[in-house]
Order: structure tokens, then sequence, then C-alpha cells
């Protein structure tokens, strides 16, 4: 027998506490990183007079990082715990933005954006992760859906502030 009931429809409010600073978390990582990588290439070519090719050397190194990493973190965050997991996440995200910032040397930039992307690498499992655990049946395609909402509108609304403010603050000035 088929059950014609219909079936409840989730809300925004039937997501945790727990599930929203995840999203914010998401949406404030994403922001950052697709900021900075919109702007990176153009920054160690123009300002740090690195030349394309160790440029693309640095690129063709990160990017396989953030998405081979999170196989390795996503076991490390079952191990040890989401929480302990995220709090690696933010010292090695927040330590390789800062030392990018402070060096201009070729091999201590390529150092500190590795650190970066370990800190990403080890941030997108336990996100991901989170949301599952904090979505059930009835909500679960709501919250995926605002999961990647979060994310392509952080990649918009940061991309966007970020280049007009830059273009603001660099006429005239070097960036």
């Amino acid at each position: 027998m088929i059950d014609n009931t219909p079936a409840e429809k989730p809300t925004i409010s039937s997501f945790s506490k727990n599930y929203w600073i995840v999203i914010l978390m998401e949406f404030f990582e994403r922001g950052s990183y697709y900021g900075m990588m919109s702007i990176l290439s153009v920054y160690m070519t123009d300002q740090l007079n690195f030349t394309k090719e160790s440029v693309g050397v640095i690129k063709s190194t990160i990017q396989p990082l953030l998405y081979i990493l999170p196989i390795l973190s996503g076991a490390i965050g079952e191990r040890f715990g989401y929480r302990k997991t995220l709090i690696f996440a933010f010292i090695f995200l927040g330590l390789g933005y800062f030392l990018t910032s402070q060096t201009t040397e070729y091999s201590m930039v390529f150092a500190s954006l590795i650190i970066m992307a370990f800190g990403a690498g080890a941030f997108k499992p336990m996100i991901s992760g989170t949301i599952a655990r904090e979505t059930n049946e009835s909500n679960s395609t709501l919250g995926f859906g605002i999961y990647y909402w979060s994310i392509n509108l952080a990649h918009f609304c940061f991309r966007l502030y970020l280049c007009r403010t830059l273009k603001t603050h660099s006429a005239g000035n070097t960036l």
C-alpha cells in the first residue's frame, strides 16, 4: 500500500545552530579562497615580479593538493574528530594566509601557499561531513542546496567586492 500523505516540507528553521555555523564558516572560507585565487597570479607577476612559469608551478601544485588532501583529511577527521580537524584546518589556513601576506621571496610564498592548501584540504571534508550529520532525510536536499548556494554566493560576493576595492585603492598606486 502506498502512503499518499504529503511529506512535511523542510523549512529554514528545520536546521540546527551547528548547521548555520558551518554554513557561515564555509561562506567565509570559500570567499577568502576564491578572492585570493582571483588576484594571486596577477599579484605574483605584477607586484612580486615572478615569472609566469614560476607562478604556473605554484598554481599547478596548489590546485591538485586542494583536491587530493580531502581524501586523507576525511579519514583523519573520522579518526580524531571533526572539531580537532577543523581546529587544525583553521590554524593552517590562518597561518598560510598570514605568511602569504608577509613574504615576497618565491620559496616562502610557495611554502606559505602549501600551508594554506593543507588547511583548505582539511577543511573541506569536515564541512561536508557536518552538513551530512546536521541534516536528515526530510531536509537534506534543502540543506545541501543551501550549502552549495553559500559557496557560490561567497565566490560571487568576495570577487565582486575584492576586485572593486583593489581597483579603487590601486588606481594610480601600486597594488
